[in-house]
């Protein structure tokens, strides 16, 4: 398995938090469920920054 196939799966569980998220915040009748909206928005953007910036880091660099 590749490291970007990694990566890939990464930003696919942040975005999936994200939507949890979103819909926890604009769904929500149980004020216990605010809480699990910013887990959920603050795990998603987590994820995401660190798939973005995996996917960079791992990029190789060109031999001269």
């Amino acid at each position: 398995m590749k490291n970007s196939a990694i990566y890939y799966g990464v930003i696919a569980v942040g975005v999936i938090a994200l939507l949890v998220g979103l819909y926890y915040t604009f769904i929500s009748v149980n004020p216990f469920h605010s809480l699990r909206a910013y887990g959920g928005l603050g795990a998603g953007i987590l994820l995401l920054i660190i798939g973005i910036a995996g996917m960079v880091m791992a990029r190789p660099k060109a031999t001269k």
